[in-house]
C-alpha cells in the first residue's frame, strides 16, 4: 500500500509543473509581456550589480525590449525541461527504465507542449504555433539525449572494465 502511494505521490511534481505552466499560458499577451519585462529587469538588475554591464549608460526599456524574445523562449524550454525531468522522476517510480523512459517522458512533454499552444489559442493576445512547440521541445530534448549520451558513456565504461578483468 506504501508503495502504491509513494507511486501517485511521484507525479506531484509534475502536475505542479504543468499547473504552473498552464497559468502561465493562461495569462493574456499583455500580462506575459510584463511578467518576461519584470524578468529582464531582474536580469539586467544582476548584471550590473556584477559589473557586466552599466546600466547608467544603457537605456533599460530598449535592452527589456531586445532582452524579451531570448528571455520568453528561454523559459518556455526552461519550463519544459523541468516537466520532462519531474515526468522522468514519476515513471522510474512506475519501475520504467532505458530507452523507454526516455522515450515515453519525452513524448509525455512533447504532448503537453502541443496541448499548451492548443489551449493559447483560446488566450486573448496569444496564438498557438508549432514553432513553439518545437522551442517548448528543445529543453526536454537536451535532457533526453544528455541522459541517454551519459548512459551510453556509463556502459561502454562498464563494458571496458569487464573486457580488461577478463
Amino acid at each position: 500500500m506504501k508503495t502504491l502511494l509513494k507511486k501517485y505521490l511521484a507525479w506531484l511534481p509534475a502536475v505542479s509543473i504543468a499547473i504552473a505552466i498552464f497559468m502561465f499560458s493562461a495569462q493574456p499577451a499583455d500580462a506575459s509581456t510584463v511578467t518576461s519585462d519584470r524578468t529582464s529587469q531582474v536580469l539586467l538588475y544582476f548584471a550590473n550589480k556584477l559589473n557586466i554591464i552599466d546600466l547608467e549608460q544603457e537605456n533599460l526599456e530598449y535592452l527589456c525590449e531586445i532582452m524579451s524574445a531570448p528571455v520568453r523562449k528561454s523559459a518556455h524550454m526552461l519550463e519544459f525541461a523541468a516537466l520532462d525531468l519531474s515526468i522522468l522522476f514519476a515513471l522510474f517510480f512506475w519501475d520504467m527504465r532505458g530507452k523507454k523512459l526516455l522515450l515515453t517522458a519525452l513524448g509525455m512533454t512533447v504532448l503537453y507542449a502541443c496541448s499548451d499552444e492548443l489551449h493559447q489559442l483560446f488566450v486573448p493576445g496569444r496564438a498557438g504555433m508549432i514553432r513553439d512547440v518545437l522551442i517548448d521541445s528543445v529543453g526536454p530534448v537536451v535532457i533526453t539525449g544528455g541522459i541517454g549520451l551519459s548512459g551510453k558513456c556509463r556502459r561502454s565504461r562498464y563494458k571496458a572494465r569487464i573486457s580488461a578483468n577478463n
